[in-house]
């Protein structure tokens, strides 16, 4: 009976001691509270989120895409911080659909990060791209201050490249 408690206490701590560890492997990056604003006209789409939860680094993000001649397209995106941070950073990622937008895949992903600063603005522009095909951009998020890290995603409207 002794060594039947000895040996539950010892798989109690054991499991106890994995979850632990697997919490000190997971991310630290939260995804931060807030809303979108999105502006769709024939040749441009826009995504903006804006944070509502004062105090944190994340102020907002913003990621677009453009045509910008026949066959071209241009994507950018921005992350802004309240204070300054370590690292703020916006990646960009181009999805494609040649079926009418029911399916995307990525064909692009572009990373941009700045050091000791509030913000972070990276584009690629006249990207050429199939005409009739579809194309969308995801944007990432991200600021960074010491050990914590502030995320969050926006993804501007589709485009048909003409």
């Amino acid at each position: 009976m002794h060594k039947k408690r000895i040996a539950m206490a010892l798989m109690g701590l054991l499991l106890v001691g994995g979850i632990c560890n697997a919490g000190a492997i997971t991310s630290h990056a939260e995804e931060m509270p807030g809303y979108h604003e999105y502006v769709n006209t024939e040749d441009e789409a826009i995504d903006t989120w804006y944070g509502i939860a004062r105090g944190t680094y994340l102020r907002d993000g913003t990621t677009g895409i453009k045509r910008t001649g026949s066959g071209l397209l241009s994507i950018s995106g921005t992350t802004t911080a309240y204070k300054t941070c370590d690292y703020v950073k916006v990646s960009l990622h181009l999805d494609e659909s040649s079926d009418g937008g029911s399916h995307f895949g990525n064909i692009a992903s572009y990373y941009f990060q700045e050091e000791n600063t509030t913000s972070c603005h990276g584009n690629k522009t006249n990207i050429s791209v199939t005409k009739g095909y579809k194309y969308r951009v995801r944007g990432g998020h991200t600021a960074v201050k010491g050990s914590t890290v502030e995320s969050t995603t926006t993804s501007a409207g589709v485009l048909t490249a003409s």
